[in-house]
């Protein structure tokens, strides 16, 4: 499988200008913040979405302009703010491995800290000058939010439903890899066509990255998410999802399921019994699936543009979200 640093070569200098702005943007008085501020930039994720908003920025135009970077921060920090405040409701300890800001400090600075990160966010977003960059930064915040709160209501009320599943990861996930594109094309003066096109592509990505992610809740993994973690907090994610609604007539096991589900009475013994189940009857095999067609119709969105350096990464970190192992 093609790495991200293979991916991210025709735009490495700009990641590299992600990685500074992003640091500077944080800079304050506060050693408690500048604490955290280095934390976050030790436990920075794979950064998937920078370099694909700089690759979707080449197809549109092969010299990038600062502005492209900078709106790139800011998008990033709306999502570190969301993982922060995540972490405090979740009550989490880890994160990918490390300790949450909330493990290193307490729940009260935390949520501070997602606060600042949150303001400085759109003090930058203000500071670019561009409205329509500051409409978009603007609006992922409340479809972030949105989406989790949704989540936290399909799993209290243990709604099982595809539909709504898909419709909710578009808001958690989807959405901000959207924005990116979208981003990407504005901040590179492109046309109306570009902005859905890259887009939809974005989208698309960006929901079977979720996936994958869900997926991984179903093996034992090296991610700092336990397994069965998202059923633990009654999340019924795709591959179990599946498994409970194709049967007309649901066997006992699935009936069983159902009942532990609706009454919220499981543990880990439970917990290993639905991972079993989705395993068993196929419900990885249908996340697979689905991810298959999602990434299928991203790169038929992409086959719109020049065969360049960054189509062909684009293409390449499509066929990673599918494969990655974390």
């Amino acid at each position: 499988m093609t790495t991200l640093d293979q991916i991210k070569a025709p735009v490495a200098e700009y990641v590299d200008s992600f990685h500074q702005q992003y640091e500077q943007v944080l800079l304050s008085k506060s050693e408690w913040l500048q604490q955290a501020v280095e934390h976050l930039r030790s436990s920075t994720g794979k950064m998937v979405r920078p370099i694909m908003t700089t690759l979707m920025a080449g197809l549109v135009r092969e010299s990038l302009p600062a502005k492209t970077i900078s709106a790139a921060v800011l998008l990033e920090l709306i999502h570190t703010a969301t993982l922060i405040h995540d972490d405090v409701i979740d009550e989490a300890s880890t994160r990918r491995g490390r300790p949450t800001l909330n493990a290193l400090f307490d729940n009260r600075i935390a949520v501070l800290m997602g606060d600042f990160v949150l303001a400085s966010a759109l003090i930058g977003a203000i500071g670019i000058g561009d409205l329509r960059v500051v409409a978009i930064v603007s609006a992922i915040g409340r479809e972030l939010t949105e989406g989790e709160i949704r989540q936290f209501e399909t799993a209290e009320h243990a709604v099982l439903d595809e539909r709504i599943y898909m419709e909710v990861i578009r808001q958690k996930t989807a959405a901000l890899f959207r924005s990116c594109a979208e981003i990407a094309v504005v901040t590179t003066d492109g046309s109306d066509e570009d902005l859905e096109r890259l887009g939809e592509c974005a989208e698309l990505l960006g929901l079977a990255f979720q996936i994958r992610d869900d997926v991984f809740d179903y093996y034992p993994q090296d991610i700092g998410k336990p397994t069965g973690n998202d059923l633990r907090e009654g999340k019924v994610t795709l591959p179990l999802l599946y498994v409970l609604t194709r049967e007309t007539e649901p066997s006992a096991e699935v009936r069983q399921c159902l009942e532990w589900l609706h009454s919220r009475s499981y543990g880990p013994r439970e917990i290993e019994q639905m991972i079993a189940l989705a395993q068993e009857r196929g419900g990885i095999d249908y996340a697979y699936q689905r991810m298959h067609e999602l990434i299928d119709r991203a790169k038929e969105l992409l086959l719109h543009y020049p065969d360049t350096p960054y189509r062909r990464a684009l293409m390449s970190l499509s066929d990673y979200i599918l494969e990655r192992k974390v």
